[in-house]
């Protein structure tokens, strides 16, 4: 169960609770709940005044028990509240009070939430059309003092919808731009490696086959010379080890085994491309402000294409699980033996210990700063939301 949903349904309450009640105790308000004699056979006497009290109590409790679920349960409290209004609209002794906006906070939450589109439309033109009962019961509302403005109701649901709706709609776009740059990123990844591989089979069949080539027919020559010439046989051999040597050498080479640095690679981005990136990101919606410090044009090519990945899956990170309100500051800063990086969001943050297993992203970071000798912090930061640091040597221990 989610507290803090809790806690923020229960204080919309209390805040709706408190404002009625500080209405209602104007000194220049009608006493809504005056007892006097004169009051009560205003409207029909003891009876009827109590049957009105006991149905407004009624109305007043049901609905607001019911936004104590709006955050969970959005078609419940937009039900409750609801009724709860059309009851105070048509009571004989209480006009509309502050604590009826809840049927617009309701319906605010279930348009800006995850149900089905239509439901969010029933919902508004129903709660729409209950809310033009008060044209019905002009005279009852002028009789205890409401100051008119019939269409005000209709207008103020009409324009919680809306908000709620557009609020929605913000926040799939953001998603869907997130999914976007996932899937770009993806796409890039997918393309590095079948290039990657294609320079493999390339530089292997032109650099290591022909090694092997050369020692598979030194090894010819030495099978056929060893018992009538020893001395051929002998150099035969001494070039199929110093062949044999070479090629190990290039394939491990090749295969990035005797370095931390992968091949140039000219299709891959780099330090270069993270302004386009990061107006991409801009251009989602989430406002980025970023800094470069000293000069990272130069970093090496595998120094900086981990830099731009990093900060990639950082940014595509906070558009997906930072929330519509965040703001993220990147910080990429180079010094005489080390590059530095930061990316902080004011989002939700992860809200405890992270599971890197589930995806590749986060671990993938990790294993990039490990290949270049470098470190990562991954976790919330102590003022709110989510913060990716590295920290890389330019001089690499091998």
């Amino acid at each position: 169960m989610d507290l803090r949903r809790i806690a923020v349904d229960a204080g919309v309450v209390a805040v709706l609770a408190t404002a009625t009640a500080v209405y209602v105790r104007r000194p220049d308000s009608w006493s809504y709940f005056s007892t006097d004699q004169a009051s009560i056979l205003k409207f029909g006497g003891a009876a009827v005044w109590q049957s009105e009290l006991a149905r407004w109590w009624a109305a007043t409790s049901f609905g607001m028990a019911a936004m104590l679920v709006r955050g969970r349960l959005p078609i419940v409290a937009l039900a409750g509240a609801a009724a709860m209004a059309l009851v105070h609209v048509t009571s004989l002794i209480m006009p509309l009070l502050p604590l009826d906006a809840a049927a617009a906070i309701a319906l605010f939450t279930l348009a800006a939430g995850s149900v089905p589109r239509w439901i969010s439309y029933a919902a508004c033109a129903i709660t729409v059309a209950l809310a033009f009962v008060p044209i019905l019961w002009v005279d009852q509302m002028d009789a205890v003092g409401w100051g008119g403005g019939a269409f005000t109701p209709p207008a103020v649901v009409a324009f919680a919808w809306l908000f709620g709706d557009r609020s929605r709609a913000r926040r799939e776009e953001s998603a869907r731009r997130a999914r976007e740059l996932e899937r770009e990123r993806d796409q890039q990844a997918a393309i590095a490696t079948t290039a990657e591989r294609a320079r493999i089979a390339r530089e292997l069949h032109d650099a290591v086959a022909h090694g092997l080539s050369i020692i598979v027919i030194q090894a010819q020559a030495a099978a056929g010379a060893l018992d009538r010439r020893p001395d051929i046989a002998r150099a035969a051999l001494e070039a199929i080890e110093d062949t044999g040597r070479d090629s190990l050498a290039e394939m491990r080479h090749l295969l990035g085994l005797d370095r931390p640095e992968a091949a140039d690679l000219a299709p891959l981005p780099g330090p270069a491309d993270l302004p386009a990136l990061i107006e991409r990101v801009r251009a989602a919606g989430l406002p980025v402000h970023s800094r470069v410090t000293g000069d990272i044009a130069t970093l090496p090519t595998g120094i900086g294409l981990s830099v731009y990945r990093i900060v990639q899956e950082s940014l595509t990170n906070v558009l997906k699980h930072a929330g519509p309100l965040a703001g993220v500051d990147v910080d990429v800063r180079r010094e005489a033996d080390f590059v530095e990086l930061t990316v902080a969001d004011t989002g939700r943050g992860a809200g405890g210990p992270l599971d890197e297993r589930g995806g590749g992203g986060l671990r993938g970071m990790r294993e990039r700063v490990a290949l270049l000798g470098g470190t990562l912090t991954l976790g919330d930061r102590p003022g709110g939301g989510f913060q990716v640091h590295a920290r890389v040597p330019l001089e690499v221990t091998r």
